[in-house]
């Protein structure tokens, strides 16, 4: 923060227990003397989050789910592999783009009209869309799509969370 480089140690506690630090120090000159000022934090708290963080994004990559998140104009901020699946589309390809390149015109234009009133009401919205694949071919999915709020509460994105269907589409005909 203040310029000084940094680097990650773990030190031991008088109980012999691990801790992370993260640490720098500037030298110093005393009369004739020099030194060094070190400046250390404590960042159990920081690295047990990254841990947590890292677990969530291999957890979400690995989802056989579609995950994809939204900023509040509908532009896509990130899918999972199993989005690039169903899809056929690339993240590098969607990435800024609005979902509405996935519309297939087989759903009534109603639906995304609630759909989108539903979602900036702060509501959760659940419904089954036909979509189109980049190849042109159509999909059924069941979709849940959640307004994510930050700390005071304020929407500021959106998640699906997305199912491709046609096992039950298949059940449902029968």
């Amino acid at each position: 923060e203040n310029g000084l480089p940094l680097r990650e140690e773990v030190f031991l506690r008088l109980d012999g227990s691990e801790v992370p630090v993260e640490m720098s120090a500037i030298p110093i000159a005393y009369g004739n003397q020099t030194g060094s000022v070190v400046f250390m934090r404590d960042i159990t708290q920081r690295k047990q989050t990254e841990r947590e963080w890292e677990h969530l994004l291999s957890a979400i990559e690995q989802s056989g789910e579609i995950i994809m998140i939204a900023d509040m104009t509908g532009n896509i901020r990130y899918v999972n592999p199993a989005f690039e699946r169903t899809t056929g589309y690339s993240r590098a390809e969607v990435l800024g783009q609005n979902p509405r390149i996935l519309k297939s015109g087989l759903v009534d234009p109603q639906v995304y009209v609630d759909l989108w009133r539903t979602l900036t009401s702060g509501e959760i919205w659940r419904g089954r869309l036909i979509n189109r694949r980049k190849n042109g071919t159509t999909y059924t999915e069941d979709a849940i799509i959640s307004p994510v709020r930050d700390s005071a509460g304020t929407v500021i994105s959106f998640v699906a969370v997305k199912r491709d269907v046609p096992r039950e589409l298949q059940l449902e005909s029968q």
